[in-house]
């Protein structure tokens, strides 16, 4: 067996099978879940309203079920969709992942895009037993990537303050390139943005001046929990702002290179005149981290700093770490208390890094 395009490369047992493989039946109902709206057409389906990518990610995790069912459990193949995925079955096929040495993350992956599907298959059941079984392996769940090498929040606002600096002692597109990348991390350190979100930062749409304050903000549709998202810029990030967008960035904008786009009112300009891509942000973070402290830091351990940094210095407080990082923690009722939470949270956490001090 090839896996298919899911399963490439693959161990068989390992295969996340395509639509083409699944039974007619649960093929049919995914494809309907799945179709684009059609304006001409009442019926929506009940996945049309998710990304490509989400879909994709869940239509991918089914095929592992599938992939299961074929080698444990053929004759399940006669029930219909939703009376497969029963709590027993669900049990052992959670013992066959961990069997094949499968991380617990993607365990919790897989049941999570399990559950995804069984709303399709049989949206008037109650799935709850999936996510109870999720529940359980996340208690004990250790994660696979090391964080002894984690630093706190103060040290790389630390080192992206030394990057401004150090831009002082040389001039033209290498100071330009000190100072933007000392603002990044600065920046991601006391903000700390998903990845998506640090690149489609834009000035006077989710960086917007008011007055003498700056207010990132962001809509329920531009993030990745589809929570909007507001904060204050903090005053101790204010002038590394201005300098950088007065005097930096113009550098960085009037350049030509191989990969020239428009910037428009992209906030961080490459050194060829063209908005940073994520990929791009996440090298020069990674890169500026390996200089610094010896060992590369990912955009999204920035997020875990900022949980640590205010378990340590203030437990009162971790709580608000949810909605400082952007997660969505109450319903959409709820959503003006979420946004009250999350300058609540922001407040809190900046005052958990810098106490008293006016400036590093």
């Amino acid at each position: 067996m090839s896996g298919g395009p899911y399963g490439h490369g693959k161990a068989p047992e390992r295969a996340c099978l395509p639509p083409s493989r699944w039974p007619e039946t649960d093929r049919r109902l995914w494809l309907a879940a799945c179709a684009p709206v059609d304006i001409l057409d009442d019926e929506v389906g009940a996945r049309s309203n998710h990304s490509a990518i989400s879909n994709r990610k869940a239509e991918k995790g089914y095929g592992r079920w599938i992939n299961f069912l074929s080698s444990f459990a053929r004759d399940d193949f006669n029930k219909a969709p939703a009376d497969r995925i029963t709590r027993e079955r669900v049990r052992a096929y959670v013992d066959s992942l961990i069997a094949l040495d499968n991380s617990t993350q993607t365990t919790l992956s897989r049941l999570q895009e399990l559950g995804e599907v069984a709303k399709v298959m049989g949206p008037e059941r109650n799935w709850s037993f999936i996510n109870e079984a999720a529940s359980k392996i996340r208690a004990r769940h250790r994660p696979v990537r090391d964080k002894a090498n984690l630093h706190l929040t103060d040290e790389l606002v630390d080192l992206g303050f030394h990057l401004m600096t150090s831009a002082g002692l040389s001039s033209g597109l290498e100071a330009a390139i000190a100072y933007r990348d000392g603002m990044i991390l600065a920046f991601l350190a006391l903000i700390p943005l998903r990845r998506r979100n640090l690149a489609d930062l834009v000035l006077d749409r989710t960086l917007i001046r008011q007055g003498s304050e700056w207010l990132v903000a962001f809509g329920e549709d531009e993030t990745k929990t589809h929570a909007a998202f507001e904060i204050g810029l903090p005053d101790i990030l204010h002038a590394p702002l201005e300098n950088y967008l007065q005097i930096h960035r113009p550098v960085l904008a009037a350049r030509e290179g191989r990969w020239t786009r428009p910037i428009d009112g992209a906030v961080w300009v490459s050194k060829d005149g063209s908005p940073m891509t994520q990929i791009a942000l996440y090298d020069r973070v990674r890169a500026r981290t390996k200089d610094g402290f010896g060992v590369a830091i990912n955009p999204h351990l920035f997020r875990d700093a900022a949980a640590t940094t205010m378990a340590i210095a203030d437990p009162e407080h971790v709580r608000l770490a949810a909605p400082l990082l952007g997660h969505r923690t109450f319903t959409t009722t709820e959503r003006y208390y979420q946004q009250a939470r999350g300058y609540e949270a922001h407040r809190a956490y900046i005052d958990a890094v810098f106490g008293d001090r006016k400036k590093i």
